[in-house]
Formats: C-alpha cells, sequence, structure tokens
C-alpha cells in the first residue's frame, strides 16, 4: 500500500528569492525576450506600403471619378495606420478653402461614399481583407505630397 503525502510547493516569489540576494525587475525574464530587437507595428514597412497604395487610389477616385462635386473638390493629403494597417485614418482637405462647404457636409459625403471608396481600394491593393476607412478633415492649406515613411 501506497501514502501520498501532500509536500507544500515552494512560490516562484520564493524560489527567485533563494537564486539571488535581491531580486530585481529584470530577474525571472527570458533572455530571448530581453534581447529580441522592439520593432514596434506601427513601424513596419508593409503597413506604410498599403498606406501609400491606398493615398494614390484615393486621390484617383477623388479627383476624377467622383461622383459628387464636394468629394471631387476633395485632395487626400496622408493616409496612416490607426493603429495598424487593418483600419487606415485618411486625412482629406478641400483643393480650395473659398468653396464655402461646410465641414460637416463634407464629411457626411465621405461617410456615405465610404463603401464605394473601400470597394475601389480593393481592387488596387493585394490583400486577403481591405482596411476600414476613417477620414478626417484638415483645413490647413499646406498639403504633404505623401503619407508620411511611404515608399517612393
Amino acid at each position: 500500500m501506497k501514502v501520498f503525502t501532500l509536500m507544500k510547493r515552494k512560490s516562484s516569489h520564493q524560489k527567485l528569492e533563494s537564486m539571488c540576494g535581491q531580486p530585481g525587475p529584470d530577474d525571472g525574464l527570458d533572455p530571448r525576450d530581453f534581447f529580441k530587437p522592439t520593432r514596434s507595428r506601427r513601424e513596419s514597412r508593409k503597413d506604410w506600403q498599403v498606406c501609400r497604395q491606398v493615398f494614390e487610389t484615393l486621390n484617383y477616385v477623388l479627383s476624377g471619378d467622383s461622383r459628387h462635386d464636394v468629394l471631387r473638390g476633395l485632395l487626400v493629403s496622408e493616409v496612416s495606420p490607426a493603429p495598424d494597417a487593418t483600419r487606415l485614418l485618411v486625412t482629406v482637405q478641400p483643393l480650395d478653402l473659398a468653396d464655402g462647404v461646410e465641414p460637416i457636409a463634407i464629411l457626411q459625403h465621405l461617410q456615405e461614399a465610404t463603401g464605394r471608396l473601400r470597394a475601389e481600394v480593393a481592387r488596387s491593393i493585394s490583400r486577403r481583407k481591405v482596411p476600414e476607412l476613417i477620414f478626417q478633415l484638415s483645413l490647413n492649406s499646406s498639403a504633404k505630397p505623401a503619407p508620411e515613411g511611404g515608399l517612393e
């Protein structure tokens, strides 16, 4: 007949204290993870490549292929990942600030055209899932020629 006794195990904190004099904030971490290069998902080259493709596509679609005069008068000034390439922040600005079109009307037209704009983006990029487009209106007169970090 075998008799089993319950043994009390040391907690991981007690084990850590027994292995070193004073535990520090880096004790107990895997050295493979500690020395890995840290690269942010936001800085991915592929994300910026998709941003550049979406930038060019939306500028083309809004400039001449658009059904609304309000949308035809817009320029895409920047496309950036928000927070990654599954969702893109598209900054647009009016070509002519003197047109007098209300910013709310511009954003409403963009909201109505989002499905069609995503369909155009889907045709131009090679991805399984089309990124979600979030529009932001900038009323500054200085336009950027390309998204930051974009490939030339």
